[in-house]
């Protein structure tokens, strides 16, 4: 009898320990609601240009345009508030929000996607991807960047709730959004999973509508839509990361970088897309971008492993 006692001592105590841990443990899995409450207290920090306003962890790391950025400069000293189009996408799987629209900085406007990570009741990452008038372009000019606040405002990438009937899941969700790029790599339109007549818009810039060029297998009433870019070539892709699935809204966001081929001087641009799926095809391919010089590694989030252009110089 005393073992049979010990035993069943034993075990209580286990159990006792076990349901003291659960509770933790549960406490650390960030749904929807949670993470749309760390998100609003991240953006009104910055819009605030007060980091402590937000439940950053020590380790906190934040990249502006692939540059990590201390806790009061970048976004942090320049942001007056948030813009009139505000699209928030949450990832419960991967503890992910994400943020698409417009920064205030002064009369200045801002096209930027965020992907923010949580872990342990905590906001441990912030990545932005910020497109500025101002810019440089894809030969390194300034101000030749693809830029419309205006057309981006009345053109937004999908937000609301998608009836059940209507999504498809994670996984087929990541190989849709995944299939733009992989028609870009093997130059076919036909390879990427679009509706006739998708957008695709740089910083709230059209590129898409125009005529259909010699090479082009895909397209919608004898104009460019979405599908098309995978006709030409003109960039091989590096860095795919997938950063936020909303499967409630059918939102896939992704980082890629493009490179240019050998004795290609054009700048490499680097970017956030935000994908909007319907009925399982890309409806709107959204890019919030810049052009990197060729000095500068990207995407500098893991691996770290960097993109230089190597005909570049010897730096």
């Amino acid at each position: 009898m005393p073992k049979i006692k010990t035993i069943f001592s034993s075990l209580s105590v286990m159990a006792a320990l076990a349901s003291s841990f659960a509770p933790r443990v549960l406490a650390q899995d960030c749904d929807r609601a949670c993470l749309a409450n760390y998100l609003d207290q991240y953006l009104e920090a910055v819009a605030a240009n007060d980091a402590s306003q937000a439940p950053l962890s020590y380790g906190f790391r934040q990249t502006e345009n692939a540059i990590v950025v201390p806790n009061d400069e970048g976004l942090w000293a320049s942001v007056t508030g948030l813009g009139e189009l505000q699209r928030r996408y949450f990832d419960p799987k991967d503890q992910t929000a994400g943020f698409f629209g417009l920064l205030e900085e002064g009369d200045d406007l801002a096209v930027v996607a965020l992907r923010m990570k949580v872990a342990n009741s905590q906001i441990t990452e912030a990545e932005w991807h910020i497109g500025r008038e101002a810019d440089v372009g894809i030969t390194g000019e300034p101000g030749e960047v693809l830029f419309d606040v205006e057309n981006l405002v009345v053109n937004p990438p999908n937000g609301g709730f998608v009836p059940l009937d209507r999504r498809i899941n994670r996984d087929d969700l990541i190989a849709v959004a995944n299939s733009y790029f992989d028609g870009i790599i093997a130059q076919n339109g036909k390879v990427i999973k679009g509706h006739p007549g998708c957008s695709r818009r740089e910083n709230g810039a059209d590129t898409f509508g125009g005529p259909m060029r010699e090479g082009s297998t895909v397209g919608y009433n004898g104009t460019i839509d979405c599908r098309t870019e995978g006709d030409y070539g003109l960039a091989q892709i590096s860095a795919r990361r997938v950063q936020v699935v909303d499967i409630e809204q059918q939102i896939v966001m992704m980082s890629v970088v493009f490179l240019r081929r050998p004795g290609n001087e054009r700048w490499r641009n680097h970017f956030t897309h935000t994908i909007s799926i319907e009925d399982g095809l890309i409806r709107h391919v959204h890019g919030a971008m810049f052009y990197a010089p060729p000095t500068q590694p990207v995407p500098n989030w893991p691996p770290f492993d960097g993109n230089f252009p190597l005909s570049f110089g010897s730096e």
